[in-house]
């Protein structure tokens, strides 16, 4: 979201005219502001008719979508006459697809017991991992019909220690990585609270093991707040900045999911830090706080409002 878009949130009435164009003339951030469109409706086209005018957004990353009157992954079930139709309503929209979420690696890793599970818990005939590299081709396949060639995956579910079995899930990122290659893609990882890429150092781990850039990181602070770390500046100072290709932007205080802003995350400090870095890349809002009504439109606009809070501040 350009200074350009700034100025026109005045519209949307988030601050009276005087002191937003104050802040549109202070913000210099080449950001690619977005959100994950389900955190605000399945119906695609209420959030870019409404919300997306409403906050001007020029970036979607997309993950479920209300298709044949069903909630729909829509990488595994979109057909290619829906993905059209999806690209030509964010095209008439203005809006650009930022990333593609999928389920990639979000499995047991077979062999390995996820945390909470039993040793009971196995898949005998390793069908949803036998699929992961046909899922990843299929949603390759639905980001360029979208515009769009990165796409997101994990690191398999999180089991009691990690390090174990790092070795294993680094080679099936190189497999991914390869078939990225082939179809023309950039994977982002992102760390997840219940796979085992998830701390600080774990990630710092993982972008050393594997100095391929067709390999990026969807970094999420709240994830590691999840994990009991502090996000920034502990986890933050971690990184390798210069494989960050995402940001989720979501937050939370102890147990409980906040919007953004009332939580206990210090996203002034973040935001401060991908500043002076000159962080040109995209960033999606993932609500996840739902408000007494669970009403996920007004839950977004709480947690978009308290983003711009916060921008306000610096």
């Amino acid at each position: 979201m350009n200074r350009r878009d700034f100025t026109r949130l005045s519209a949307a009435g988030v601050w009276a005219w005087p002191a937003f164009h104050a802040l549109a003339e202070n913000l210099d951030y080449p950001w690619n502001l977005g959100i994950i469109t389900d955190q605000v409706d399945l119906d695609l086209n209420r959030v870019l008719s409404s919300f997306y005018t409403k906050y001007h957004l020029r970036w979607a990353e997309i993950r479920y979508l209300k298709l044949n009157d069903a909630k729909s992954y829509v990488y595994v079930d979109a057909t290619q006459t829906q993905l059209k139709q999806v690209k030509r309503r964010l095209d008439d929209a203005g809006v650009k697809l930022s990333v593609l979420d999928t389920a990639v690696y979000k499995i047991t890793l077979p062999g390995s017991i996820p945390v909470g599970e039993t040793p009971a818990y196995v898949d005998p005939e390793q069908s949803q991992f036998g699929r992961q590299m046909d899922d990843l081709k299929r949603a390759a396949e639905a980001a360029h019909a979208l515009g769009a060639e990165r796409v997101r995956i994990f690191t398999f579910r999180r089991v009691a220690d990690p390090a174990a079995i790092f070795d294993r899930v680094v080679e099936q990122l190189q497999k991914a990585i390869d078939a990225a290659r082939q179809y023309d893609i950039t994977l982002l990882v992102e760390n997840e609270y219940d796979c085992n890429i998830g701390t600080g150092s774990e990630i710092a781990r993982l972008f050393k093991a594997i100095p391929d850039r067709r390999l990026m990181h969807n970094w999420d602070p709240c994830n590691v707040y999840e994990m009991g770390e502090r996000p920034f500046p502990d986890a933050w100072n971690q990184l390798d900045h210069g494989r960050i290709g995402h940001i989720h932007l979501k937050d939370a205080k102890g147990q409980e999911w906040k919007p953004i802003g009332a939580g206990e995350l210090d996203f002034a400090g973040q935001f401060q830090a991908l500043k002076r870095m000159k962080y040109a890349g995209t960033l999606s809002v993932e609500t996840r706080y739902k408000n007494p009504r669970q009403d996920l439109y007004a839950s977004s606009v709480e947690s978009m409002n308290g983003l711009m809070s916060v921008l306000k501040k610096i």
